[in-house]
């Protein structure tokens, strides 16, 4: 038989039973349940956390791990790279042309540049590089067609003139074509249009762009046959990197492109068949990217003759192709950049990379040229 005990307790009413208790809470009891149950939850999320933060730092530690191993055997792979490969060249050197046999080397060559007031330098150290390079018995004539030059800058340009080389300077009235009056395209360029009529002396010219460095004697070149011929030039890599502007000019028959930069030209037959009148008429009608070497691929035709590389070596196409591709494509044996520079008889820096104040590394042939085309250069007196 079960006793009932009634007692009081202030925030609890509790009736105990003998044999079993039984507890009746009352809104104070339920808050401070609630208290505890919320205390609970909480070091709930903070065992929670904890394990987080623990699984955390034991993934960061494995990925660490797996990282410095990565690295050893990364640094293990470039070390033995390195052992199996050699270390990038140096061209902080001359380059070594090949030397020239100049016995029986007697001839008068006709050289024609164009130039303004900022290729005045260039024009000068391509005329300096002529005169140390021919052979003793040779004797060069250059024009040097003139667009806003000072006084002083001619003198300059007449003042290279002794050991059997002569200088003659042109000035020439500003070009006005319809299609360069308002473009990039330059005016002085599109001088070479006018050799002919400049020259009505001569039968013959080699035309040379500014920014050559003549390495070899000329006579050779100046030699080749092109009777019937507008002129000669150097087939010009663009025909396989650029084909799409190459082929918009409809020369597939004739199956190449040349560079104008270095030309021999029958001046003779230029006047004949008024070659002058079809470039004109040309360029007032067609805005090309290379305005003039389009011209005069597109207007002469067929009627040009293919010189070797050696006569117009060109830098710009090294930079955007491997060699081996440019020596197939030229039927050359090139194993270096020297094999393809040593050669030359004119070093033609045809991109808009020039060698003065241009900075290079080391390692990159350009280098080398650069300095063979400072050796020219830095005898010369400033300009005024």
């Amino acid at each position: 038989m079960a006793v009932n005990l009634m007692f009081t307790y202030p925030g609890l009413n509790c009736r105990k039973t003998y044999g079993r208790r039984r507890y009746e809470t009352g809104g104070r009891n339920t808050r401070r349940e609630r208290m505890m149950k919320d205390k609970g939850m909480k070091w709930v999320i903070v065992a929670d956390v904890m394990a987080i933060i623990v699984v955390g730092l034991l993934l960061w530690a494995s990925y660490i791990d797996r990282e410095v191993e990565r690295q050893q055997l990364e640094a293990q792979a470039e070390t033995q790279l390195g052992q199996d490969k050699p270390a990038a060249k140096s061209y902080d050197f001359d380059l070594q042309l090949t030397p020239q046999n100049c016995e029986g080397v007697d001839g008068t060559v006709d050289a024609a540049l164009i130039t303004d007031a900022n290729y005045m330098d260039f024009t000068r150290v391509a005329i300096n590089s002529a005169k140390q390079t021919k052979c003793p018995n040779s004797r060069y004539n250059f024009y040097v067609m003139t667009l806003d030059v000072s006084a002083s800058d001619e003198a300059a340009l007449k003042a290279l003139a002794g050991n059997g080389v002569t200088v003659t300077v042109l000035p020439q009235k500003e070009i006005d074509l319809f299609y360069i009056r308002d473009t990039h395209v330059s005016k002085t360029s599109l001088l070479k249009y006018y050799i002919a009529e400049a020259l009505p002396q001569l039968d013959k010219v080699l035309y040379m762009d500014s920014d050559v460095l003549v390495l070899h004697d000329l006579n050779g070149l100046y030699r080749t046959d092109i009777e019937g011929k507008y002129l000669a030039a150097v087939k010009d890599p663009s025909w396989f990197f650029e084909n799409a502007h190459v082929l918009e000019l409809n020369l597939e028959k004739r199956g190449y492109y040349f560079n104008a930069g270095v030309m021999l030209m029958n001046l003779k037959k230029i006047r004949e068949d008024n070659l002058l009148a079809k470039l004109e008429d040309y360029t007032n009608n067609n805005f090309r990217t290379y305005m003039d070497q389009d011209a005069f691929n597109v207007v002469v035709g067929e009627d040009v003759a293919v010189l070797p590389f050696e006569d117009n070596t060109m830098n710009f196409f090294f930079e955007h192709v491997d060699l081996p591709t440019m020596a197939a494509y030229y039927g050359e044996d090139w194993q270096n950049y020297e094999d393809v520079f040593a050669p030359a008889t004119i070093l033609h820096f045809a991109s808009s990379r020039k060698p003065l104040g241009t900075v290079v590394p080391k390692t990159n042939f350009f280098y080398m040229l650069q300095r063979l085309w400072y050796k020219y250069y830095t005898p010369l007196p400033p300009l005024d």
